[in-house]
């Protein structure tokens, strides 16, 4: 299990953690896997920070990225698994706005290994819930490249149990791969998304939520 001071949000086998600084910035690395930087859409270093990183990825680009979410210009979650509390994926809310209580949602599961196990759909629904009932969002975006097959099927499949909609292609919305991809995006709005029973104490009435991140 994560360090208890460290866990946001549990449920099942995932939990929303807050980043440990020096293990987030040493996972820099990674990030220079095209798939894992642009496909599956990691926000990038100020000074936009919900902008899709691209390799190569410096060490400093996500030192800047972990002050980003110091002065909560982007929210950052490491997805750790309640077992043994290993990091499998990063979860990120950025462009949070008030009073329209929006936000653009983005995760990625980190080794090839980990994926196809369903912990990126667990997490996607946890980070929703807390966006909705810890933070008082109503309204949740993602965008991804067309190209990104599977992140397209695991949306269709969780659309149906979550309230997630496709709304629309922003053509050539996206730079993946070396040249110019479609972008696909969903959204969520809070009244349409399944009560999550870890949040449940969290929860408040859409009318009484004044709070801002």
């Amino acid at each position: 299990m994560p360090p208890p001071n460290a866990v946001i949000v549990a449920d099942g086998r995932v939990a929303l953690a807050a980043p440990a600084r020096e293990e987030f910035v040493e996972r820099w690395p990674l990030f220079n896997d095209p798939l894992l930087s642009m496909a599956l859409g990691a926000p990038g270093a100020p000074p936009d920070p919900g902008a899709r990183a691209m390799p190569p990825v410096l060490r400093g680009q996500r030192e800047a990225l972990y002050e980003a979410h110091v002065a909560r210009d982007v929210l950052i979650f490491e997805i750790r698994l309640t077992e043994d509390g290993r990091c499998v994926g990063e979860a990120y809310l950025s462009g949070v706005a008030w009073p329209r209580a929006s936000a653009d949602a983005a995760l990625l599961i980190l080794s090839p290994d980990d994926r196809r196990r369903g912990l990126g759909t667990e997490a996607a629904r946890l980070l929703c819930a807390y966006a909705f009932d810890g933070l008082g969002l109503n309204r949740l975006t993602a965008r991804f490249p067309s190209d990104n097959v599977a992140a397209v099927a695991a949306m269709r499949r969780a659309a149906p149990g979550s309230g997630a909609r496709e709304v629309g292609i922003e053509r050539h919305g996206e730079w993946a791969f070396g040249r110019h991809v479609d972008a696909v995006c969903w959204e969520l709005l809070r009244e349409e998304f399944p009560p999550h029973p870890a949040t449940e104490e969290l929860r408040q009435p859409p009318t009484s939520v004044t709070a801002q991140v």
